[in-house]
């Protein structure tokens, strides 16, 4: 029954990743003038070719090469890439009146339209702007400044709750009594209870939080592109005792930049109260732009490295009550905060420019797969990819086609 769409839906996404294929030839022409001459960004100007000559097909050391390009050039390499891209790639307008943060802007009486505000230009002259313009324009300036933003605005309780119970009952399928043990923080509990991101990708709370249209387009304004929905997960990180630094590490508790894609955001959402002693997400301002050159190292950093940097003044902890959503740019020093009284229970979605870079697994195509499965699950996978496809467009499902 889904055949032709299912086709449609595959020759769209191919059409997308071609699209990449401009960006790749502007960085094979210009490459030498937009950054310092380095072997190994000539290096990924050549593997990204390959990726979109294969159809989104990358292997481990070309994604090795771009983590190594990107602590060599203290991130230049990646940040060009990624403005490349955004030069070349058409914006997507989203409906804000879809919003799940409705509240955010208050609506005149009469009209129902989103209240007016007024910007005042470099040249001081003041211009009418639309609210919500206001709201996008301020949360991408903040992530491009502080590498964060949090909305004010928590997440409905009903997909609050109905994303916990989701989580917690797949995480008790996944690994039964250890959630509980690592709940109550008893001796030798796990330090961390994670989801298999693709059992996370059967969630549709998780989608529906994902593509909502104002964080769309906050990310879209901060990234230059339409994001691509990638790697949902969610997280219950224990307050039990760790025994020392490589158990922190093992749980990504010291601070270290992700490196994945060539550009990303991620959403995260708590689904427990988190205060000081929860362990709050916890991260380094501004980090993502500058940062002391022993810094942009891959690998863990402890506390210690960050304040003999002179660092743990722009140390930032999110707080906030179940349902507190907020976007950071995790190629920032980040980490989680270990627990120190409580447990922390929380969801996230990396949005993506490209999915050049970490090799993707075939389970993650639900599309490809449905054409040749009988499993319900996968079935089941596939029609909440058509769903959001639908309503956010191929190329946010284009990881999952």
């Amino acid at each position: 029954m889904n055949a032709y769409s299912d086709r449609l839906l595959l020759d769209a996404r191919n059409d997308t990743l071609q699209l990449e294929q401009i960006a790749v030839a502007d960085l094979d022409r210009n490459i030498g003038g937009y950054l310092e001459p380095n072997w190994r960004t000539r290096r990924m100007v050549d593997a990204w070719g390959r990726y979109v000559a294969g159809n989104g097909k990358t292997d481990e050391a070309e994604y090795l090469n771009m983590r190594a390009a990107f602590s060599e050039t203290r991130g230049r390499s990646n940040k060009v890439f990624s403005d490349v891209l955004a030069t070349h790639t058409r914006k997507t307008a989203y409906d804000l009146s879809d919003t799940l943060f409705k509240s955010y802007v208050a609506a005149p009486a009469e009209k129902g339209d989103a209240a007016v505000t007024t910007l005042s230009g470099e040249d001081d002259m003041v211009q009418a702007a639309d609210a919500w313009t206001n709201v996008i324009h301020g949360a991408s300036r903040h992530l491009e400044v502080y590498g964060w933003w949090k909305s004010r605005v928590l997440a409905p309780e009903t997909l609050v709750k109905a994303l916990k119970a989701k989580v917690e009952a797949q995480m008790v399928r996944e690994h039964g009594d250890d959630l509980q043990t690592a709940y109550e923080g008893k001796p030798g509990a796990k330090l961390q209870i994670k989801m298999n991101s693709n059992h996370a990708a059967m969630i549709e709370e998780m989608y529906q939080l994902a593509a909502d249209p104002l964080l769309l387009s906050i990310v879209q304004k901060y990234m230059g592109v339409p994001p691509i929905f990638n790697t949902p997960v969610a997280f219950l990180n224990s307050f039990a005792k760790a025994r020392n630094d490589k158990a922190l590490s093992d749980v990504a508790q010291l601070y270290h930049h992700d490196m994945h894609r060539l550009g990303f955001v991620k959403v995260f959402i708590y689904l427990t109260d988190v205060g000081p002693g929860s362990g709050p997400h916890t991260l380094v301002r501004g980090t993502h732009r500058k940062r002391p050159d022993h810094l942009w190292a891959d690998g863990r950093h402890n506390d210690v490295a960050i304040a003999e940097a002179g660092l743990m003044g722009d140390e930032v902890r999110i707080t906030g009550k179940a349902g507190t959503v907020f976007l950071v740019d995790t190629s920032c020093l980040h980490k989680g905060s270990h627990p120190d009284t409580e447990a922390r229970l929380m969801a996230q979605v990396q949005y993506t420019n490209s999915l050049f870079g970490k090799p993707t697994a075939a389970a993650e195509h639900k599309i490809e797969a449905a054409a040749t499965s009988k499993v319900a699950a996968v079935h089941e996978a596939a029609a909440l990819v058509r769903k959001y496809a639908g309503r956010a467009g191929v190329r946010f499902m284009q990881n999952y086609i």
